[in-house]
């Protein structure tokens, strides 16, 4: 049976991924501070609790795979918003993005290049639309998700030689609790946004698990280092 890990797949967008290589047939590791959701994921899935932030040397990773032996695929998901402009960032609120959503996806793909080099595997890292363009009053974020896409370009090149392929998604506007909970007190900005969306709609979380699943798997072969968005063509301009 392959193994998945997932950061972040207790809960949102992280949940939707569990389930889906679940239904895949995969044993799921989820790792994550807190349970939340993660017991409505039955059987053949396993809780972690870290914060992979605080272990600089994803050594989470190593202690799963001892139990383990080789992961098929890592889905690093886990990371954190920060709404505000630039000049209003304080540098603790710096650090923590960049702490969630770089530096404890670089030593995880670090660490799993390191424990993967003679059976190969697959890595996909969770971007966003601020990896792609810029998002008002988000520096902060779009700085870390930026980051994310160069990160996976270069493992993809580096790690390319030990049979290991990294890819990233970059979710767009998706129907989630937390979207609906903050623009039901503003529709008029939805249908701002849904209207900027070439397909005039939100995906469903289940979109990007779906593009994750198919990145991680074996119908992805030949696909190393992209940056696939899912986004319904936001990205793509008007």
């Amino acid at each position: 049976m392959p193994i998945a890990v997932i950061t972040g797949g207790n809960k949102g967008l992280g949940l939707s991924q569990s389930r889906r290589f679940l239904d895949a047939g995969y044993d799921v590791h989820v790792v994550a501070r807190s349970r939340a959701e993660f017991d409505t994921l039955g059987q053949g899935a396993h809780f972690h609790e870290c914060d992979i932030a605080a272990d600089r040397a994803a050594d989470w990773l190593g202690a799963i795979h001892e139990v383990t032996g080789p992961i098929a695929a890592l889905v690093n998901n886990a990371g954190v918003h920060f709404k505000k402009p630039i000049w209003d960032v304080p540098p603790e609120a710096l650090d923590r993005v960049l702490d969630i959503n770089v530096r404890a996806m670089f030593a995880a793909c670090g660490r799993y290049v390191t424990l993967h080099r003679d059976t190969g595997g697959a890595i996909v890292n969770v971007s966003s639309m601020g990896g792609i363009m810029a998002l008002p009053s988000a520096a902060a974020y779009v700085t870390a998700k930026t980051a994310v896409v160069g990160l996976t370009r270069s493992v993809a090149v580096d790690a390319a030689q030990f049979g290991i392929r990294c890819n990233a998604v970059s979710p767009g506007f998706i129907d989630t609790d937390m979207t609906r909970a903050v623009l039901e007190k503003d529709p008029a900005r939805r249908d701002k946004i849904e209207g900027r969306i070439p397909t005039h709609n939100f995906g469903q979380p289940e979109d990007v698990a779906d593009a994750i699943f198919y990145l991680a798997s074996d119908r992805a072969a030949y696909v190393n280092g992209v940056n696939l968005p899912v986004d319904g063509g936001y990205a793509i301009g008007f």
